[in-house]
C-alpha cells in the first residue's frame, strides 16, 4: 500500500481563542484513497475558559495550557454528525508557537503519518491530555474513551457528545501534574455579537482537505490541512473579595465587621459528554427583544487554512439540560444528588482561598429547567463580628429575626422551654397536677437539642423535668404527660419546634449562595417588575430568546464573582434553594465575569 503523510496540522488551545497557520506550498503529491500518508496541522489551546458572548479573554494560568500528551481521531462520512471513526493516533508535538491572536493562547504545529479514508468527508478530532486524564486508553492499537470502545467503521462522531459520562474532575482538571482534558470546540460560519448569524452552520471537528494528505513528510508540513480548535472540558470559577468594612457597622444590622473565610462550588454536574454538544441548536440567531446582542455567537474571527472565518460559540447542551433523568418528585429546595454534587444542609468540607481557582463541569439548561436547585452556584463563608456575639464569635438566631442576636445556649434554652410550658395542654397538666403553692418554671427543665454543638439548624430533641423538681408534684411523680412518648408531651415538643427555627451561627461562620451568571444584564435583560412568572414572554420575544444562558457554567468558561460587600447575616449552613433563579434575594453584594478563557464578571453584595 503507497504511504501518505498526514497534514501538518495547527491545534491551538482557545482562550478559546486559535490562530492558524497560513504558510502554502506547491503540493507534490497527494496520496489515494485507502494509502498512508502525512498530514499537517496545528493545533489552537484555549486562552481561558469563557462564558460570555463578548469575547473577553484572559490568559489565566500556565498550567492550564499544558499538554502531555495528544491523540487524533481521524473520521469519515456524508458529515460530521454520522461520520465514523476511521483511526487514531498519537502526536509528536514538535513545537510550540505564542500565538499573536489574542483569541488563541498556544499554537501547537503537527506532522502525522494517516491513512486516507477510502471515501467520504474526512474529519479531524483532537483530545489534549487524554492519556493522562485517563480518558483515552490504547492497547494493541485498540483504543478507548471512557472505558467505552472506539470501533472504526462503526463509531460514530455523535456518540461522543451524546453519551453522558462520569467524570473524575481531579484528573481532567489536574493543577497538580498540570493536565486538563481538551477536545475540539464547536465554532460557527456566521459572525455573532450585533451581526445576525442565522443561517450559519456550527463546526465541531475540523474539515482535512483530501488533498492535502501527501506522499512526503516535507509537503505536508508545508501544507498545513487543517486548524483545530481546542477547548478545555471544565468550567472555570474564581472569587474574590477584600476583607471587612473598615469601622462601624453594616447599615442596619448587627454586622460590626467581617472577614472572608474562603468558598465552594456547589450544585455542580457529576456527568459530561466528552466533546461539547451543540446538535441541532435552535438558538444561534436568539436575542433579547431590547437587545442588539446575538449573544451564542461570538463576533472575533479566526482565520483557518482553507481561508475560513470561523467564530466562537457560547453555550451548549449538558446530559440533564431539558430535565431528562431529572428527579421531578423531590420536595421544593431539594438536589437531585444522583445529577449533582451539593452541599446544602452541611458546613462544606473545605473551602476554596478567596483570589483562588475552582473548576467544574459544565452545567446548562433551557429556561424552563433555569431553577435555584439546577443551577450551579458558589457559597461564601464570611466570619462576622456580631453585636452581642460571645467570645468565640458564635451567636443564635430565632426565626429568621437578624435583628435579635443570642450569644449563648442557655438563652435558646430559656426562650423554648418557656413556649414549652405555654403550651395550652402543658399548662393544663402543670395547674392539676402541682402541689399546692408549688412554682415550676425553666429553672425546673432541661432542654436538648438535634444537632446541638453543630453549625446548622436545632430542632428541640426533649424537655425534661429534673429528678430534684418532681417533688412539686402530687405523689412525688413526674405526671405521664410530661414524659417521652406520652401524646400530650410530644404534640407540645412539636408545637416548639413549630414555632421556632433555631439556627446556630459556629464560631461566627455565614454562609451565602450566588448562583453563577453566564450572559449578563445587558445580554438577558430582566426585571422583577410586575412579574407572577419570573420568565414571561416578553412581548415581541418568548421565553428562550429573553433569557436562555442568564445562568449556567459552560466549559472553557471562567467566571469571576467579585464579592463588593456583605448586606446582612447569611444563613447558619448552606440552605435549601427554591424557585426559578430569578427572583433572588441577595445578602451578598456581587459582580460576576467571565474570562479568556472567556471571562465573565459578577459582582454581588452578601
Amino acid at each position: 500500500m503507497k504511504k501518505t503523510k498526514l497534514l501538518s496540522l495547527a491545534l491551538a488551545t482557545l482562550m478559546l481563542g486559535a490562530c492558524s497557520s497560513e504558510d502554502v506550498v506547491v503540493n507534490e503529491g497527494s496520496v489515494p484513497p485507502g494509502g498512508n500518508g502525512y498530514l499537517s496541522f496545528a493545533f489552537n489551546l484555549p486562552t481561558a475558559p469563557s462564558t460570555r458572548a463578548n469575547d473577553d479573554f484572559q490568559d489565566g494560568q500556565a498550567y492550564e495550557y499544558n499538554v502531555k500528551d495528544a491523540t487524533l481521531l481521524l473520521f469519515a462520512g456524508a458529515n460530521e454528525a454520522e461520520s465514523k471513526f476511521q483511526g487514531a493516533y498519537n502526536l509528536a508535538l514538535l513545537g510550540i508557537q505564542d500565538s499573536p491572536n489574542y483569541n488563541v493562547t498556544t499554537r501547537y504545529s503537527i506532522v502525522q503519518q494517516v491513512t486516507k479514508p477510502a471515501s467520504g468527508e474526512v474529519y479531524a478530532m483532537v483530545i489534549l491530555n487524554g492519556k493522562a486524564s485517563g480518558v483515552v486508553e490504547e492497547s494493541g492499537g485498540s483504543w478507548k474513551l471512557n472505558d467505552g470502545q472506539l470501533t472504526p467503521g462503526t463509531t460514530t462522531f455523535s456518540s461522543l457528545y451524546t453519551t453522558a459520562k462520569t467524570m473524575n474532575l481531579a484528573k481532567i482538571a489536574n493543577t497538580t501534574d498540570a493536565c486538563f482534558l481538551m477536545t475540539n470546540a464547536p465554532m460557527f460560519t456566521k459572525q455573532g455579537g450585533t451581526s445576525d448569524p442565522t443561517g450559519g452552520q456550527v463546526q465541531t471537528l475540523s474539515v482535512i482537505d483530501r488533498d492535502r494528505i501527501y506522499a512526503t513528510e516535507a509537503e505536508a508540513k508545508a501544507n498545513p490541512a487543517a486548524d483545530i480548535y481546542c477547548e478545555r472540558a471544565v468550567a472555570k470559577v474564581t472569587v474574590k473579595a477584600t476583607d471587612g468594612i473598615g469601622t462601624g457597622a453594616v447599615t442596619g444590622t448587627q454586622i460590626a465587621s467581617y472577614t472572608f473565610d474562603g468558598w465552594t462550588l456547589d450544585i455542580t454536574s457529576k456527568q459530561s459528554f466528552l466533546v461539547r454538544n451543540v446538535a441541532s441548536a435552535p438558538w444561534w440567531g436568539y436575542k433579547a427583544n431590547t437587545t442588539s446582542d446575538y449573544r451564542f455567537v461570538g463576533s472575533v474571527g479566526l482565520t483557518n487554512t482553507a481561508t475560513q472565518t470561523l467564530y466562537r460559540t457560547y453555550w451548549g447542551i449538558d446530559p440533564t439540560y431539558d430535565g431528562t433523568g431529572y428527579n421531578t418528585s423531590l420536595a421544593p429546595g431539594k438536589v437531585d444528588k444522583t445529577h449533582f454534587n451539593t452541599t446544602i444542609g452541611a458546613v462544606p468540607t473545605s473551602l476554596t482561598g478567596m483570589g483562588k481557582d475552582a473548576y467544574c463541569l459544565e452545567n446548562t439548561f433551557n429556561v424552563t429547567n433555569q431553577n435555584q436547585n439546577q443551577t450551579t452556584r458558589v457559597i461564601v463563608a464570611a466570619k462576622l463580628n456580631v453585636t452581642g456575639a460571645n467570645t468565640d464569635k458564635s451567636f443564635f438566631i430565632l426565626n429568621d429575626n437578624k435583628d435579635v442576636i443570642y450569644d449563648t445556649k442557655a438563652d435558646i434554652e430559656t426562650v423554648v422551654s418557656t413556649a414549652y410550658l405555654n403550651v395550652p395542654a402543658i399548662r393544663k397538666v402543670l395547674e392539676s397536677k402541682l402541689d399546692a403553692g408549688a412554682t415550676f418554671d425553666n429553672n425546673d427543665l432541661t432542654v436538648a437539642f438535634n444537632n446541638d454543638g453543630n453549625a446548622g439548624y436545632w430542632t428541640v430533641a426533649s424537655i425534661t423535668v429534673k429528678d430534684a423538681s418532681k417533688n412539686k408534684f402530687t405523689d412525688d411523680a413526674i405526671p405521664e404527660e410530661l414524659t417521652a412518648g406520652n401524646a400530650t408531651y410530644t404534640a407540645a415538643i412539636a408545637s416548639v419546634n413549630k414555632d421556632y427555627n433555631i439556627a446556630y451561627y459556629k464560631g461566627g461562620v455565614s454562609y451565602y449562595g450566588v448562583r453563577i451568571r453566564h450572559f449578563d444584564e445587558s445580554q438577558t435583560p430582566w426585571t422583577a417588575n410586575g412579574k407572577e412568572d419570573s420568565y414571561e414572554v416578553v412581548a415581541g420575544g418568548n421565553k428562550e430568546n429573553e433569557y436562555l444562558g442568564r445562568y449556567g457554567v459552560l466549559r472553557n468558561n471562567w467566571y469571576e464573582v467579585n464579592v463588593t460587600g456583605i448586606r446582612n447575616i447569611g444563613s447558619p449552613v448552606p440552605d435549601e434553594v427554591y424557585g426559578q433563579d430569578d427572583p433572588q434575594e441577595q445578602w451578598i453584594s456581587v459582580r460576576i465575569n467571565v474570562l479568556a478563557w472567556a471571562k465573565r464578571s459578577q459582582n454581588v453584595d452578601l
